[in-house]
């Protein structure tokens, strides 16, 4: 029995014992009702002795599992880095996540699920994968996540039914609309960080969340320089919005002469794809373009309160130049796969006295909708 259930027994009994002894003020109690009474309090004084002891061994395992925890809780990114690099004998609790010079940072712990890392990942830091979904643009776009895929990830597509009028007893027309799909496969991304060996001298969490938070950067910029870029598609990388061979780009005039009318257009193709709820993402050329363009004559300007035409808007240096979309941010799939790598390579900097370091990201990204419209100007 846990300390509950001993509790909550130990109160019936003691109800059952004060009915027996007023009972006794008032008669005289047959021989069953005694040996009951002596029952009850034997039994009473069982379950107190069994209940001291249930709470010492919880003490004692609390304890236990703050030692536990308060040790495990030491194993930071940051160490494992300095202690790779110096080549420093790791703890076991270390051990799981180095190969050589290879960290590999583990996304499936969850850090707030005990058993499932909670002990292993400090509080300041959580993950490096959350880290860089925080850091990217697409993030705060609001696109659909699949985080900790397994193997590639098939997102069905469907172009709608067909739905007609007819007569009364004349047959109706097949409705069934098209299927198609969108998979998204695990291409590598790689981004490259420079670290002082003067700043892993230090030894402290403002340290561990700066390291997180440059290589969170370092991995997210390069992921929407990729989806905000111009470059086709292939095996090895997800194609940019911009790519040439989107159908839904047009090129505009030139940056200087961008006018309501094009926002307009923008909003328009959008619409008539069934778009209602979708968000502006610009480049800061098109920014403050449209913050000296006018909607009519003595109007407003079109870029105002970080909102194009009314409509949110994200403006990010990431964006190709002179580019801007208007896009549903549902219609974007991104995909991430367990386990971000960090190479450790203490040599090919040494005569700059820093560490580079190597990530390796699984990430994938694709439009599973066509509520999208996209131009550039020159």
């Amino acid at each position: 029995m846990n300390i509950l259930e001993i509790q909550e027994k130990i109160m019936n009994l003691r109800e059952e014992l004060t009915t027996l002894v007023n009972e006794s003020e008032t008669r005289s109690l047959e021989e069953n009702e005694n040996s009951r009474l002596e029952e009850i309090r034997s039994e009473i004084a069982d379950l107190e002795a069994q209940k001291t002891a249930e709470e010492e061994r919880n003490k004692e395992i609390k304890q236990n599992t703050k030692i536990e925890t308060k040790i495990m809780k030491e194993v930071r990114l940051y160490d494992l880095i300095r202690k790779v690099s110096l080549g420093e004998s790791l703890s076991d609790e270390e051990r799981q996540y180095v190969n050589g010079s290879k960290i590999n940072f583990r996304t499936d712990i969850q850090a707030g699920v005990a058993t499932a890392g909670q002990e292993n990942v400090p509080e300041e830091k959580k993950s490096l994968d959350v880290a860089i979904r925080n850091a990217s643009v697409l993030n705060r776009l609001g696109c659909t996540w699949f985080g900790n895929a397994v193997g590639d990830i098939s997102i069905p597509k469907y172009a709608g039914s067909n739905v007609g009028w007819k007569g009364e007893i004349e047959q109706a027309d097949n409705g069934e609309g098209a299927f198609s799909e969108v998979v998204l496969q695990p291409k590598r991304l790689t981004a490259v960080l420079n670290v002082s060996k003067t700043f892993l001298a230090q030894d402290s969490n403002d340290a561990e969340a700066i390291l997180i938070r440059d290589l969170a950067d370092a991995v997210a910029e390069k992921l929407d320089k990729t989806v905000f870029g111009a470059e086709s598609g292939s095996t090895v990388r997800p194609a940019g919005l911009f790519a040439d061979d989107a159908d839904y780009v047009t090129t505009g005039g030139t940056i200087s002469a961008i006018t309501y009318d094009d926002v307009l257009g923008l909003e328009l193709a959008v619409e008539e794809k069934n778009g209602t709820n979708f968000t502006f993402v610009a480049s800061p050329q098109v920014k403050y373009a449209l913050k000296g363009t006018q909607m009519a004559s003595g109007l407003q300007m079109v870029y105002s309160g970080n909102e194009i035409d009314g409509y949110r808007s994200i403006v990010s240096n990431s964006v190709e130049k002179g580019g801007v979309i208007a896009l549903d941010p549902r219609d974007l799939a991104v995909a991430t796969w367990k386990g971000i790598e960090i190479t450790v390579d203490p040599f090919t900097r040494a005569d700059y006295n820093e560490i580079r370091l190597v990530v390796n990201y699984l990430v994938d990204a694709k439009l599973r909708g066509d509520r999208i419209a996209a131009a550039i100007f020159e």
